[in-house]
């Protein structure tokens, strides 16, 4: 009896111990990231917004994706053939789930590329793919493309979130994925609060192993740049995305926080829409180009933090020819006034230049330009505008001018092609050109390095004497990281994928 007392004794003790020490449950771990604008859609066919598509690359998969190198490596599908120029044969992972717990199969490639290259989806993605003719699950974990003609960019092409796999069920019950998810990616959606926050948790069923590293992301939307380096040094923030020059500065001299950067691949344009007068007329759109000086744009609004760019994003090294060989770079003023009086300007006019005060929506690039199109008599307004009426305005075409962030791609064809072909699924300058729309098709269909050089070369030229847009610079990527995160790795094109892999110390 004395034993069986002294035993209840020591189990009661030990239903006391508080749940600390050695036998307490795993601290939950969680990343919250500091973001200065909200997502305008979570539906991976459709979106365009850098916002939007930084929670996609951890909801979903792509069949291949670009690593921190920007070479392709697997993603759902893990090898695959390609026995000619015209045929691609992907062999997709076994037991990977979408993460309403059913497994993704060939049914699914084949539903969400012909998705895709449905006209009716309007997808910016379907320029990427336009020259495959059939898609078709050959069993279900092989799936075969057969193209029209030779396509060197197809793999990276099918790295866009744009092309990810989705679950036809979830987007049949919903009619788009905008406020839901239907992906089979590292982490799951658990809530979005409006303007707020958005709460992912990790998916139990990943299939890379010992991923994620963390349980939960959470992006909180924060306006202001400053606000966001002072949330990660106080430690409200693990992580943001800071892309205003000063306080990248600021962060760099802090040791409570640690700042990683690169060059980019994105790139800020000035761009007109063509169909509306007097952008209409080339001499126009070329003094305008000869009007803004980009170096000094990049260093007032950028603090010089990024570099001058020709039509190609000046990282893609292989393709991208120096901005100085270009025609109409500027700045020359006079040469501007010469064109505008020809044109019929010789007095100048009155233009508004859409913008936005978040970063991607370009108000400092546009305070710039306004001050440097006076100087060739043309009377910018700024017509600066929420972030959800920019987008909005972007997609209708609704602008005389515009300051954009346009991602970009080492590969040119999926840059170029999406951009400038009158086809062009993100081709919002109403641009056609018969000479631009003909090198690109060339461009897409060689498949020798030196013939594609060839043609590349003679199209930036050509985009450079056509002026649909004034290609200014492309801004480094910047995250501004708590020394609590290890494993995180910047990818050129701002993709958060890696977040799969960082930890976080308790």
């Amino acid at each position: 009896m004395k034993r069986l007392t002294v035993l209840l004794l020591a189990l009661l003790a030990l239903a006391l111990i508080p749940a600390t020490g050695a036998f307490a449950a795993p601290a939950e771990k969680v990343i919250t990231i500091g973001v200065d604008q909200e997502a305008v859609g979570l539906d991976p066919h459709i979106v365009t917004a850098f916002s939007s598509h930084r929670r996609l690359d951890l909801l979903y998969n792509r069949l291949v994706r670009i690593d921190d190198s920007m070479a392709i490596v697997s993603d759902l599908a893990e090898s695959w053939d390609n026995p000619t120029n015209t045929v691609y044969v992907f062999h997709l992972r076994k037991g990977v789930k979408f993460h309403n717990g059913r497994e993704m199969t060939s049914d699914d490639v084949v539903y969400s590329l012909n998705r895709v290259l449905d006209p009716k989806t309007a997808s910016p993605g379907r320029s990427y793919i336009a020259t495959v003719t059939a898609i078709e699950a050959v069993d279900k974990y092989t799936v075969k493309l057969t193209l029209s003609g030779p396509l060197p960019s197809l793999l990276d092409g099918l790295s866009s979130n744009n092309l990810a796999i989705v679950a036809k069920e979830v987007v049949e019950a919903n009619g788009n994925l905008q406020k839901v998810e239907a992906g089979t990616g590292p982490f799951m959606l658990k809530e979005w609060v409006a303007d707020n926050s958005m709460t992912l948790v990790k998916n139990p069923n990943y299939f890379e192993k010992g991923a994620p590293a963390v349980d939960k992301v959470i992006f909180r939307v924060i306006p202001e740049q400053a606000s966001l380096l002072a949330g990660v040094r106080s430690g409200e923030l693990d992580m943001a995305t800071i892309n205003d020059g000063a306080i990248i500065r600021q962060a760099a001299k802090d040791a409570k926080v640690t700042v990683m950067s690169k060059p980019g691949l994105n790139m800020r344009i000035f761009s007109f829409n063509t169909s509306r007068k007097p952008f209409d007329d080339v001499r126009v759109r070329q003094a305008v180009s000869l009007a803004l000086d980009a170096p000094e744009i990049l260093t007032i609004a950028e603090f010089g933090m990024g570099k001058v760019t020709g039509p190609l994003p000046i990282a893609a090294t292989k393709w991208a020819l120096a901005p100085s060989s270009l025609p109409f770079t500027g700045p020359d003023v006079e040469q501007a006034k010469g064109l505008l009086a020809k044109a019929g300007f010789p007095n100048g006019f009155t233009v508004k230049i859409t913008c936005s005060s978040t970063y991607e929506g370009g108000l400092a690039v546009a305070q710039v330009a306004q001050d440097e199109l006076k100087k060739i008599g043309i009377k910018a307004e700024l017509e600066v505008v929420e972030w959800g009426v920019y987008i909005d305005k972007w997609v209708k075409r609704d602008f005389d001018t515009m300051i954009e962030l346009r991602g970009g791609s080492p590969e040119p064809d999926r840059f170029l092609y999406r951009t400038f072909h009158s086809t062009g699924g993100v081709n919002n300058f109403l641009f056609k050109d018969a000479a631009v729309d003909g090198l690109l098709e060339s461009g897409r269909s060689q498949t020798s390095y030196a013939d594609r050089k060839v043609t590349y070369d003679k199209l930036q030229y050509l985009l450079s004497d056509r002026a649909p847009a004034v290609f200014l610079y492309c801004p480094n990527e910047n995250q501004v990281l708590s020394k609590r995160l290890s494993g995180f790795k910047l990818v050129g094109n701002g993709s958060l994928y890696y977040l799969t892999s960082t930890d976080v110390k308790p």
